[in-house]
């Protein structure tokens, strides 16, 4: 059963899209915490990106999908634990990487990207608050592949051991526990401006009609 509009959260799909869409500051903030590095100007692309190949193929739905210059970035939000994550995110990856680059065009044209679930479960079962995947060899670690292609995997369950403020208060926020970080205040605030929309609200109730 849908949730009402106003029980509505930032784990839940709608907002988390919505907010990010509409917030460029705060989704530069979150890609930098959840990324531990600075992000130059963002460019938003299509909200819910749909992209499709061919009209029998499967097609996919990306959350959040914007660049940084020569980067691309696709945040998706995993509220509802589901199997068959990891080849997901290679999917995922892959149609990116298909819409990137048109016949003609050198594979040095492909944009380095990230493909990001941010999740409330762990995954692996390792208790990791982030996993990180770039192809290595298995038979010299030292040797990487250099694809440019990284996945993450944000687990909201996990150890905050080694995790900046930030990055720890994003987790309990995540994980509706108490926080006082500046940023969570941002995106609570976020989620309260979000709620008193009339106009998105409308937008929703229609969606799930």
């Amino acid at each position: 059963m849908s949730k009402r509009y106003e029980e509505l959260d930032f784990t839940d799909d709608f907002i988390f899209c919505k907010i990010l869409y509409n917030n460029e500051p705060l989704c530069k903030e979150l890609l930098e915490v959840i990324l531990g590095k600075k992000i130059r100007k963002i460019v938003y692309h299509d909200w819910q990106k749909q992209i499709e190949m061919t009209a029998e193929g499967k097609g996919v739905r990306l959350d959040v999908y914007l660049e940084d210059g020569h980067t691309v970035y696709d945040l998706e939000m995993q509220a509802a634990r589901k199997k068959n994550l990891p080849k997901r995110s290679r999917y995922y990856q892959g149609m990116i990487d298909l819409n990137l680059i048109q016949k003609g065009m050198r594979y040095s044209e492909l944009k380095k990207s990230y493909v990001i679930f941010i999740c409330l479960e762990d995954v692996f079962g390792k208790n990791l608050p982030v996993y990180t995947f770039n192809y290595i060899c298995e038979q010299d670690y030292s040797v990487r592949l250099g694809d440019e292609a990284t996945k993450v995997i944000v687990n909201a369950a996990g150890s905050r051991n080694g995790l900046s403020e930030d990055m720890c208060s994003f987790l309990d926020f995540l994980s509706k526990k108490e926080t006082n970080s500046n940023f969570t205040k941002e995106l609570q605030g976020a989620v309260n401006k979000s709620i008193a929309k009339k106009k998105w609200k409308v937008e929703y109730m229609t969606i799930m009609e």
